[in-house]
């Protein structure tokens, strides 16, 4: 199984074991080894470039998300507060509508002793004369 070898001569005289088309095909398959090693190089940079963006991106819409529910806290919050805002208002409204009717009740019956008052000093006086 031996294979028949042939060693040949190139142009520049060298001793090359390969037939000269072979060899010639091997370089092409080097150069474009090299070329498809570059394009990857590249690519990989491309890649690693593109991934830091998206990270950074990412970033960026992970802090808008956390703003936003920030925000939306707030908002909710905000709803709460003007519930219990209005409530305690509500509550102060009441106590004031209570106090008018007191002091409405009070001012009633003032003007009924004082026109009691005013009768009985009417009748003294018309006792005197």
């Amino acid at each position: 199984m031996a294979e028949k070898v042939s060693i040949t001569f190139d142009e520049n005289n060298q001793i090359r074991v390969l037939e000269s088309s072979l060899y010639n095909d091997s370089l092409g398959l080097q150069t474009a080894s090299y070329e498809f090693i570059n394009d990857m190089k590249r690519f990989q940079e491309t890649v690693g470039s593109l991934v830091e963006v998206l990270d950074e991106q990412a970033g960026k819409i992970e802090n808008e998300k956390l703003r936003s529910v920030g925000l939306r806290n707030q908002v909710d919050n905000e709803a709460e507060a003007r519930k219990k805002k209005q409530q305690e208002l509500v509550f102060l409204i009441n106590e004031k509508i209570a106090e008018l009717e007191r002091y409405t009740y009070q001012y009633e019956s003032l003007l009924k002793v004082e026109e009691e008052q005013k009768q009985l000093i009417e009748r003294l006086n018309n006792n005197e004369a």
